[in-house]
């Protein structure tokens, strides 16, 4: 039987993960002459969807005047689109235009991931994505993220 890791350990191996993930975001925001601020934005609207300004600058914890910004200059380079919800006209949704070229961003580590993943023993990957999932929910309530909004 094996000691579980201490505390700190985990806090430390949390860390390492993400400085290994800032320095793939950082590379890949470079190649597509993206802000980081830019980057995070993308990231969001790929994976949850259409979102307000609004919504964008609270899930970001973004300042909704830099959100602006952000949003002109994905848009200029045809990242994003805004476009008037059909319900409502005075509210506008700001959705993604971009998703094949987004992903093709990311193919290099997502393939290297994948085929790490893919070694992974079922219970372990599911261990790893309810610990993920855990660790991203106790961040966001600690920071007032999106699960006290």
């Amino acid at each position: 039987m094996t000691n579980a890791p201490e505390p700190h350990e985990l806090l430390l191996a949390l860390r390492k993960l993400r400085t290994a993930v800032a320095t793939v975001d950082r590379d890949v925001a470079a190649v597509a002459k993206l802000r980081d601020s830019d980057l995070t934005v993308l990231d969001v609207l790929h994976r949850e969807g259409r979102q307000t300004p609004t919504d964008l600058a609270r899930r970001t914890r973004t300042h909704l005047a830099t959100m602006t910004g952000v949003l002109a200059r994905l848009e200029k380079e045809g990242w994003i689109e805004r476009r008037s919800d059909s319900r409502d006209r005075r509210s506008i949704g700001v959705h993604a235009t971009s998703v094949e070229r987004f992903r093709a961003l990311y193919a290099e580590p997502n393939a290297r991931l994948a085929a790490l993943f893919a070694e992974w023993p079922a219970d372990q990957a599911s261990v790893f994505l309810a610990s993920v999932e855990q660790v991203v929910r106790a961040l966001d309530e600690e920071a007032g993220g999106p699960a006290r909004r």
